[in-house]
């Protein structure tokens, strides 16, 4: 049986009081210069270290990569993949030695 207008309603009002209570996100931008790379690509405990799931904007010929994501709030460790090259991201503020002996980046998103 169809939904009424006002049943619709109520059910646009209930999912809209469920988004408010969610932590507030962030705009993060991930950028790299990176010469010469065909594909960039940034991953992390953010995407489940998908390596390729989410493509940096950029060019051969410019040298810089970048991604916008939004992520909540909390610390986030992330690295690129460089032409399927594992790569830490040398200007981050901070970089912790993961479980197989190399650098992730740290991005702290602020509440």
């Amino acid at each position: 049986m169809p939904k009424s207008k006002k049943q619709r309603s109520q059910e646009n009002k209930i999912q809209t009081k469920a988004l408010t209570v969610n932590p507030p996100c962030h705009e993060v931008d991930f950028v790299l210069e990176c010469n010469g790379a065909e594909h960039v690509y940034v991953c992390g405990d953010f995407n489940d270290w998908q390596p390729t799931s989410l493509r940096m904007i950029g060019s051969p010929d410019a040298g810089l990569w970048k991604k916008r994501l939004v992520l909540p709030p909390g610390r986030h460790e992330y690295t690129f993949v460089v032409d399927g090259q594992w790569q830490h991201d040398r200007d981050a503020r901070d970089n912790v030695l993961n479980e197989f002996g190399t650098l992730n980046s740290v991005v702290e998103v602020q509440p």
